[in-house]
């Protein structure tokens, strides 16, 4: 069963490999539109929670990304530039062929709709997956020799 789920996973990677599985101007769920349009910093934010942990078991709606850009983004009005910087991670985390110039560009002129495009992009790419492995390996204490009998 889970050898078949992780066929499964594999055979997704590769149909999408290479380019992105949404598209730029795929403004779909609503309410994620809704969201990026008024508090990206929010949408920011849960992508970030979803590339560190697939299952959102530790999602924090105000983690260290959505304060960066909310902050950024409201003085001085360059929160494109943590746009780009996510889409250039999530670009080559998922190899999918781009520029940098290109995410300059995408982030720049359309900030909104690159920020709905990478939170559906990692959506789909990390359906399925489990929460990361955070526990270190624990060895367990080697087995000690006694004093030697004495022969008789």
């Amino acid at each position: 069963m889970a050898e078949q789920q992780q066929q499964n996973l594999q055979v997704q990677a590769q149909a999408f490999e290479g380019k992105w599985e949404s598209g730029l101007c795929h403004c779909l769920p609503f309410s994620t539109c809704l969201l990026a349009t008024f508090c990206p910093c929010f949408v920011v934010g849960s992508t970030a929670d979803r590339l560190r942990d697939p299952t959102m078991a530790t999602a924090n709606v105000t983690n260290s990304e959505c304060l960066e850009f909310g902050i950024l983004n409201f003085l001085t009005g360059c929160g494109w530039i943590c746009v780009m910087r996510n889409r250039t991670q999530i670009r080559e985390r998922y190899g999918i062929q781009g520029s940098e110039t290109n995410d300059c560009c995408t982030s720049y002129w359309c900030s909104c709709c690159a920020i709905i495009q990478h939170d559906n992009e990692v959506k789909r790419r990390t359906a399925g997956q489990s929460a990361p492995v955070v526990e270190a390996y624990k060895s367990e204490p080697g087995m000690a020799v006694g004093p030697a009998a004495e022969k008789k």
